[in-house]
């Protein structure tokens, strides 16, 4: 029998203790990581299935999942108590694993790290404490690389972000995963700058680091959400403010759609939204070292 929970791990998605996003079998086949717009949960009346790219079919969502409704049987309560139990304690494990490696790590100047956002990714803005560089960082293929540490703030447990990088700083290293988080990291984003006036948000690090280099017209505080599923999620600042959210063009629509749907949050919250989104085709990164090559 098959629930929300068991269903979502089977397409490939994330669970999120009450409920869970993955690719649509119907309108994202390809079953990409970063494909999101299925989400799934154990309603009282049965299973709930909201496709938010295509609204696409709940029969044929379960039919493209291989799954017929009488497949569907939802978890007792001492199902989801002992789910709960167990959740706590690989999160608990995965925060000692992160707080290990970040006390390991060393700060970010003079390192690796710092010539692969100076040289590599053109970034001249001063880089923050949130960030950080490990010499020999393990990789879920059980190998080590160097790293790039970035811690995540706003989570509910210490979090962080690895960016795994060739021996000389070149560029990311050549392994899958080339970056990957580590803790529970929704709601959470790693804070780079800090000033009066509007909050920026971006997906990536490197996209964030590039909007303080010069590409907004005035200082502002910028968080880096490190994934569309990120800045849908992300838990904002209680007061509101001027949010503007800048979003990656080099994605299929999926930064652009993660975008209005923080807006449509943040918005009901009583924040001013402003989207700015790359050039068809870019990220902010890009237009940063394109800027630099014509100089």
């Amino acid at each position: 029998m098959t629930d929300a929970r068991d269903l979502t791990l089977t397409l490939g998605g994330r669970w999120y203790r009450s409920y869970g996003t993955a690719p649509c079998p119907v309108c994202q086949p390809e079953g990409k990581k970063t494909q999101t717009a299925l989400t799934l949960a154990d309603g009282n009346s049965g299973l709930l299935l909201n496709c938010k790219r295509a609204g696409c079919d709940f029969r044929d969502i379960l039919a493209a999942a291989g799954v017929s409704p009488g497949d569907y049987s939802p978890p007792d309560p001492a199902t989801l108590a002992q789910r709960w139990a167990e959740e706590q304690v690989e999160a608990e494990k995965k925060e000692r694993r992160a707080l290990a490696l970040w006390n390991e790590a060393l700060p970010i100047g003079g390192t690796l790290a710092e010539v692969y956002l100076r040289q590599r990714r053109g970034i001249t803005c001063a880089l923050p404490d949130t960030l950080r560089f490990h010499p020999d960082c393990w990789h879920p293929t059980a190998k080590r690389f160097p790293a790039m540490l970035a811690q995540v703030d706003g989570a509910k447990r210490f979090a962080m972000h690895r960016t795994y990088l060739r021996p000389d700083g070149s560029g990311k290293a050549d392994v899958k995963p080339d970056k990957a988080m580590l803790g529970a990291t929704a709601g959470g984003a790693v804070r780079l700058t800090e000033a009066q006036g509007q909050l920026v948000v971006a997906e990536g690090i490197e996209t964030a680091l590039s909007l303080a280099c010069g590409l907004l017209r005035a200082p502002a505080t910028i968080w880096a959400a490190l994934s569309t599923s990120g800045i849908r999620g992300l838990h904002l600042p209680d007061r509101p403010g001027r949010l503007t959210i800048a979003t990656d063009s080099d994605d299929e629509g999926a930064g652009k759609e993660a975008g209005h749907a923080l807006a449509e949050t943040a918005h009901a919250l009583g924040w001013q939204v402003s989207l700015l989104p790359a050039p068809e085709g870019r990220d902010w990164n890009d237009i940063l070292t394109m800027g630099n090559e014509s100089k």
